[in-house]
């Protein structure tokens, strides 16, 4: 009985891995066509998961390992519509799953946009920054979509905020490291750069008064010390410029 209830699941995954395949197919042919991207939702809502999941039962975890592999092969084959539809796809089945959100983000924001450039007929660095831009905004959303069920989750805040800050959301990055910085056990790489985005934002006392708790944290024999004490100095500066 054990066996046949693997081998039910395995087939079952099985399907969900070419159907998935299956569903992905007409935006890929949209996407030869027309190079300017699709949002996460919309891929979503191609891939026709609502229809596959009467039958997954308690088998939803090992469906969506099936499918993050899918997307995994489309990674290696840089087809961004595929690897974004089992991005979609995975997280639905599967949205306990942080890893999925995180890293799915993590290759929308930072994979996509040179897949893109490269098929574009757009060339430079000007082109790659507008789809670094673009598809930073939808990894955001995808992400937004993973804080609305877990708020506090640390792994999806910084994750947001390292994306924001790569496509020069400030105030973005700002609000998730403020959220992370609240934390009494926030750790001296969330608050430092708490501190550099507050000063970025030109809020430079709150700025100091974060890299002020940094430095009562650390110990007289720390060797970060110094570097939390120059970087007081140059906001110090910078405030003082404001008021002149």
């Amino acid at each position: 009985m054990f066996f046949l209830r693997q081998t039910s699941a395995y087939w079952i995954a099985a399907a969900i891995f070419l159907a998935a395949s299956a569903a992905t197919f007409p935006i890929r042919e949209s996407l030869v066509k027309d190079a300017r991207g699709l949002s996460a939702r919309a891929l979503g809502a191609a891939s026709g998961k609502g229809l596959l999941f009467g039958v997954l039962g308690g088998y939803r975890t090992l469906a969506a390992d099936f499918v993050w592999l899918k997307g995994y092969v489309d990674w290696e084959k840089k087809d961004m519509a595929g690897c974004v539809s089992a991005i979609e796809l995975a997280t639905a089945i599967d949205p306990d799953m942080i890893l999925f959100w995180t890293q799915g983000a993590s290759i929308i924001a930072f994979d996509t946009p040179h897949w893109l450039a490269e098929k574009s007929n757009m060339r430079g660095e000007n082109a790659l920054a507008v789809f670094k831009h673009r598809q930073g905004k939808i990894a955001i959303k995808l992400l937004d979509e993973a804080l609305a069920m877990f708020p506090n989750n640390r792994e999806l805040l910084t994750q947001k905020g390292q994306i924001a800050i790569g496509i020069g959301d400030f105030k973005t990055a700002e609000n998730c490291f403020a959220r992370l910085a609240q934390e009494p056990d926030a750790t001296v790489y969330v608050l430092r750069i708490y501190a550099s985005l507050l000063a970025k934002n030109g809020k430079f006392s709150e700025s100091i008064k974060t890299l002020e708790r940094v430095l009562n944290g650390e110990p007289a024999d720390s060797p970060i010390r110094q570097i939390i004490l120059d970087q007081i100095r140059h906001t110090k500066a910078a405030l003082e410029k404001t008021k002149g």
